[in-house]
């Protein structure tokens, strides 16, 4: 029989504020690397965010386009999605209907600077896209986990690259005993990562990658840079073993700003992954 795969564009901005950088981002990457790609496109608004409520920054408009993507996904249940955003929290759907579909036997790999790991109480700027991976976790605003198929299990997650992170996601790091991998650690061998992935002992793999995981003096086309990120060499050798090791059902490219060039290798690389999950 055979695969159901779906190409999902939601190049949702408003989880970081007033800043379209990853709607056009978005934008870029379906003109320069998906052309001739079957596409399903969320329809995401450019208006004005709204102001927080219930401690999130443009509530009633992430609900909606995370609805709507609910919905797409729902209509074809695929066996596989390649998510692109977007900001960070453009793929939580897709990563919960996959894991819901492997009946949890999924790790997520989160390729992050940042944790994403707060509360809509215990965050500072009330931008969702720092709550995502929370959410994902169970432990957030109600109807915001009502939209996902599924929730994940700490356990289930591997951080990879973090190196920004609030003092609650820290706690909740310790607390959750949440897989991480640091730069360094991956730099070093990135069999480290296969090693990391292996011990869950799942049949699939999310890999979920906010571009601010790279080095920013070699890939500055983010809207949040952290220093001392992974190299793009690096990555690009990860990726290719993550793909050769391991089943992977889902990839998100996420948190893209414009960088004004037709190609790019690190890019090439991702959607080449995706596009052929």
């Amino acid at each position: 029989m055979k695969k159901s795969h779906l190409n999902l564009l939601i190049p949702q901005w408003q989880g970081g504020g007033p800043d379209l950088s990853t709607y056009e981002g978005g934008q870029e990457l379906k003109d320069n690397y998906l052309k001739g790609v079957e596409l399903t496109e969320i329809e995401v608004g450019t208006e004005n965010v709204s102001a927080a409520k219930n401690h999130i920054v443009a509530y009633d408009e992430l609900l909606k386009q995370l609805t709507l993507a609910k919905t797409q996904i729902a209509d074809v249940y695929p066996d596989t999605i390649f998510t692109i955003g977007g900001g960070c929290d453009s793929d939580i759907v897709s990563i919960s209907y996959l894991n819901s579909a492997a009946g949890g036997d999924m790790t997520l790999l989160y390729f992050d600077a940042h944790g994403d790991l707060n509360t809509p109480e215990s965050s500072g700027s009330k931008h969702f896209y720092g709550m995502c991976l929370r959410t994902l976790l169970g432990d957030g605003d109600g109807k915001f986990i009502d939209t996902l198929f599924s929730t994940l299990s700490p356990s289930q997650a591997v951080i990879i690259g973090v190196r920004d992170l609030d003092e609650p996601e820290s706690e909740y790091i310790n607390n959750q005993n949440v897989s991480t991998l640091t730069v360094d650690d991956i730099e070093a061998d990135i069999e480290s990562v296969i090693k990391a992935v292996k011990e869950k002992n799942h049949k699939s793999i999310y890999i979920h990658i906010d571009l601010d995981v790279l080095d920013p003096s070699e890939f500055p086309f983010v809207p949040v840079p952290v220093l001392g990120g992974l190299k793009s060499d690096t990555f690009i050798k990860l990726l290719k073993r993550l793909r050769g090791e391991f089943a992977a059902i889902g990839l998100g490219l996420l948190e893209y700003s414009p960088s004004g060039m037709a190609d790019n290798e690190v890019i090439r690389a991702i959607v080449d992954l995706g596009v052929r999950l």
